[in-house]
């Protein structure tokens, strides 16, 4: 069984490489490669509950969505929301 330091540790390693997996993403909407947004997006949906950032499944899954609608402008809109979800994310675990 995980204490709360190792549950925090993965929290925190996993907020880590949504942080790379976001910098992908924008590298990949500068590209207008909305194929490669939206498998990170789908990535991150899919990892983020379990986690338990259910925020980030949301919005990752809004991403993913809006890919397939080739909504561009939506699309960047919604990286920056997750990427400051994440960074709020990550402030609050090193400061609890």
């Amino acid at each position: 069984m995980l204490g709360s330091n190792d549950w925090k540790n993965l929290q925190e390693k996993f907020l880590s490489i949504a942080s790379e997996k976001l910098n992908l993403m924008e590298q990949a909407l500068s590209k207008k490669d909305f194929s490669l947004v939206q498998l990170y997006a789908h990535q991150l949906k899919g990892s983020g509950a379990s986690f338990g950032f259910d925020e980030v499944t949301e919005i990752a899954g809004q991403i993913e969505v809006k890919c397939m609608q080739n909504s561009c402008e939506e699309v960047i809109e919604l990286v920056k929301k997750l990427n400051e979800l994440v960074k709020v994310l990550k402030s609050n675990l090193q400061s609890g």
